[in-house]
């Protein structure tokens, strides 16, 4: 019988005749599932050998399935649909479409909890510098000129404005304008006290009077400085207006202060701060006007001095020439309105008409 050595090459040709045969069917049963698919071990095998062509960085036993979507076949129409713009744009737009749904029912929860529009804490927060638009019939502010006082609270003239007052506030949209009182007197009669002797403020005693007419206090804001119109105006504006960038405005007063109203605070919202090449103030007025309620010969002796006083500073005259800014009108109010100027404590104070007194 031929010996081991003799008949070892016979037999690794036989083994190798059945291992090409047995690779030929796994190929034959392979090409009925598709390429790339053949028996289990010649598979994994292939599989093996393509994934580490075609990914040389990554290790061969990466996971099949990624393996698979990888190297040749199937794989290979993956990675060309990946390719497609048309096919990212779809995938892309999808996940876009589900994030926006997403965030609609997010808003739907939490929508009732955030704060509303009529919600009286956030009615009267800071206006920025730059408004918003002001819905029709709105106002950033409604303010109140002095008129007078009395010991026991607002005279029926001024109680008149803040009846107005009071009127356009509950009539305003939300957010709601703010009320503003103004002066801490008239230089005409010193100021009522109250029970611990201190001095009663007019734009407190407004600001009270509001308050128990159902105006939340704050919605309130008092310029307690002035002592005139000019002052009303001015402080009002150095103090609220510019700061919270309040810029339209309703002025309530009486018929028969209003023409000196009118050409007070149109000049004195109007004007730039500091330089004539400046632009004017944006400022938008509105004016309303209440009845007088004062007796007869009271109207008549406060008409005659309104007649005097206004013309002072209507359109051409010597006022407005000197006050042509806010420095301008800064400096003439302290150097030559001797309800502030210093030199008024110089002069002997002269006691006013007796009828007109009654109008304060």
């Amino acid at each position: 019988s031929p010996s081991h050595a003799q008949c070892a090459p016979a037999h690794r040709q036989t083994q190798t005749a059945g291992r090409r045969k047995a690779d030929a069917m796994r190929v034959s049963a392979g090409t009925e599932h598709g390429a790339g698919y053949a028996t289990e071990g010649g598979r994994h095998r292939r599989m093996r050998e393509d994934w580490s062509r075609l990914n040389p960085t990554l290790p061969p036993e990466t996971p099949g399935r990624a393996k698979r979507h990888l190297a040749g076949g199937r794989g290979s129409r993956y990675l060309r649909l990946l390719s497609k713009p048309l096919y990212l744009l779809g995938v892309f737009s999808g996940l876009g479409g589900s994030c926006l749904c997403q965030l609609l029912f997010f808003g739907s929860l939490v929508g009732p909890a955030l704060p509303s529009a009529d919600d009286p804490s956030t009615a009267h927060q800071i206006v920025p510098h730059r408004p918003p638009h002001v819905p029709p019939g709105g106002y950033h502010a409604i303010v109140v000129p002095a008129g007078g006082q009395a010991v026991d609270g607002p005279p029926a003239h001024v109680a008149a404005r803040l009846e107005e007052a009071i009127r356009l506030y509950e009539r305003s949209p939300v957010p709601k304008p703010f009320v503003i009182t103004t002066a801490w007197g008239t230089p005409h009669k010193p100021c009522p006290h109250d029970a611990g002797g201190f001095e009663r403020h007019e734009a407190a005693d407004n600001a009270l009077y509001l308050t128990r007419r159902g105006v939340p206090p704050d919605a309130i804001l008092e310029e307690s400085a002035s002592l005139e119109t000019v002052g009303n105006a001015l402080f009002t504006r150095l103090l609220h207006t510019d700061p919270r960038g309040l810029r339209t405005l309703a002025v309530v007063n009486n018929r028969f202060h209003m023409p000196r109203t009118r050409a007070v605070f149109g000049h004195v919202f109007r004007v730039p701060p500091t330089s004539e090449s400046e632009p004017e103030a944006a400022y938008e007025l509105e004016y309303y006007e209440v009845e007088d309620h004062l007796p007869a010969d009271v109207l008549q002796a406060r008409l005659r001095k309104e007649a005097k006083s206004t013309p002072v500073f209507a359109e051409g005259g010597s006022w407005r020439a000197q006050t042509r800014t806010l420095r301008e009108l800064a400096g003439w109010l302290w150097r030559e309105n001797t309800a502030y100027a210093t030199k008024r404590l110089l002069e002997e104070r002269l006691p006013p008409d007796p009828e007109v007194l009654k109008s304060y």
